[in-house]
């Protein structure tokens, strides 16, 4: 699975992960490699965004399998240690929503394979944009679902009666 997808299809931090993982590993194996979502569950939790709304979260488990995982010539536990390392780098949500650290299992399959599955809980917005065609009716509006850029203040000037603005800037 290495073609971006809709976000319902698979979480984009699940397409973010296995993206990881196929870096991680020589490319003859990715051919073993499937991932897919199970245990969704829709938490509607609406907020506004500018650009786009979040409509709510979608929590979901990402499995991720290996067969034919030739476990002599490649290290799981250089792959759980890759999992774990994009985990702590991009999942800005696991803190947040306290979710419990990933589950490996490697189960032999023959003298020089095993079958590996990673199972990782995650937790991401579903996003959607107003889109006049959009098949989504909310809100009064139309909407599709497809990811909205974010923008961050660079920094702010806080007044306080007749004081000079006192300048606050990203470092700080």
């Amino acid at each position: 699975m290495n073609e971006v997808l809709d976000q319902t299809q698979a979480g984009y931090l699940m397409q973010g992960l296995n993206n990881r993982i196929s870096q991680a590993v020589p490319a003859r194996l990715h051919r073993y490699i499937e991932c897919w979502m199970e245990d969704v569950e829709l938490i509607m939790s609406p907020k506004n965004q500018g650009l786009g709304r979040d409509i709510g979260y979608l929590s979901y488990t990402a499995i991720f399998s290996f067969e034919r995982f030739p476990f002599k010539q490649c290290s799981p536990a250089m792959v759980m240690a890759s999992v774990m390392g994009w985990l702590m780098d991009y999942d800005e949500f696991r803190e947040k929503f306290d979710l419990p650290d990933p589950v490996c299992d490697v189960e032999p399959e023959q003298n020089d394979t095993v079958i590996m599955t990673i199972e990782v809980e995650l937790i991401e917005p579903l996003m959607v944009i107003e889109d006049l065609e959009g098949q989504i009716l909310w809100d009064g509006k139309s909407w599709s679902v497809a990811p909205y850029e974010i923008w961050f203040a660079e920094h702010i000037d806080i007044r306080t009666g007749e004081n000079p603005p006192a300048t606050v800037s990203v470092d700080d």
